[in-house]
């Protein structure tokens, strides 16, 4: 098999379609193209494909306006149709792991196994409470009729889907800066879905995902610019709640989360790091700032990659590392 020079790592969401390629040379990774394009309404909902015709035309002039190359393509997914559980398992040789993970799976995740599909990783290794060896897993499912939506409509479009990948974790791959030692709390947010994980070095010590309640819907997707507004109709009063309501709901439930994991683990996490594709993301930021006890920053992205600035790098983040764990397979 001839070895694949370059990746498209992309990103879909209600909102917009986001890619990067990306290729390795003398083992330094490197940015051919990057670019965004917005979606109109309806393309995209609840994390499906809605609008096959537009979705493609969208597809089609993103690659065409950012001078993509490759047919190579690797989609990161983070939506409500994503689910990720911590679990453990005993530690068996890892080639007996994977058909006991599987097995299992369906003890962890609410929706019948055979509409999902199933993958995972190793958080990392302990003790229980008797002293068996054990591991920590991540389990990671997706609702398959929306994954294979998209591997359809690229695969119409002569891409090559080489892997699905959860954004969420190529978000963690691509921090770079922090202390090996720092325990830390990624937040993130999409229109849909309110994302925690917690980290220290290469492990994951909780994850926590949170689909969008009905009552605060309108509030969130506010911070994204996805609800509609008659030009005589706006109200910057309205307007003003319901960010005010999203900055109240995060604040919340980020800081439930720090409160929970403290409780669970009788440890504390360090740094909370803020990073969401909204342009009120400086906001959230600030808010946590000002209200939580521990320190609140936006973290350093893709610091192995030198040739882009760190906001670049920051807006592209998950794609970069959803392309990268494809290219080294």
């Amino acid at each position: 098999m001839a070895k694949i020079k370059s990746m498209i790592g992309c990103e879909f969401s209600t909102k917009e379609i986001r890619a990067v390629e990306v290729t390795k040379n003398n083992d330094a990774y490197q940015i051919l193209a990057m670019g965004y394009v917005p979606l109109e309404k309806g393309v995209i909902e609840e994390g499906f494909i809605r609008d096959a015709e537009r979705f493609q035309s969208a597809f089609s002039e993103l690659m065409s306006s950012g001078g993509f190359n490759s047919n190579n393509v690797a989609i990161g997914i983070n939506n409500e149709n994503v689910m990720m559980r911590y679990a453990a398992f005993p530690k068996v040789d890892r080639d007996k792991l994977r058909n006991m993970v599987l097995l299992q799976a369906q003890e962890f995740i609410p929706i019948p196994i055979n509409e999902m599909e199933v993958d995972y990783v190793i958080a990392d290794e302990t003790t229980n409470e008797d002293n068996v060896a054990q591991y920590n897993i991540m389990l990671v499912a997706a609702r398959r009729l929306m994954l294979e939506g998209y591997i359809n409509h690229l695969s119409t479009m002569r891409y090559t889907v080489n892997d699905i990948d959860s954004s969420l974790l190529a978000l963690c791959r691509e921090i770079h800066g922090s202390n090996s030692e720092e325990k830390y709390c990624l937040v993130n947010f999409t229109d849909d879905i309110l994302s925690f994980i917690v980290i220290k070095g290469d492990k994951i010590l909780m994850v926590r995902s949170i689909t969008i309640p009905d009552r605060n819907r309108d509030a969130i997707t506010e911070l994204f610019g996805l609800n509609e507004r008659a030009e005589d109709e706006e109200n910057p009063n309205e307007r003003e709640e319901l960010i005010k309501n999203a900055k109240n709901f995060i604040l919340s439930e980020t800081s439930s989360t720090v409160s929970y994991y403290s409780m669970q683990s009788q440890e504390q996490i360090e740094k909370i790091y803020v990073i969401s594709h909204s342009e009120y993301n400086d906001e959230i930021l600030k808010e946590l700032q000002e209200n939580m006890p521990i320190p609140v920053e936006t973290p350093q992205m893709c610091t192995h990659i030198q040739s882009a600035d760190s906001e670049v790098l920051n807006n592209y983040a998950s794609c970069i590392g959803v392309a990268i764990s494809a290219l080294e397979g």
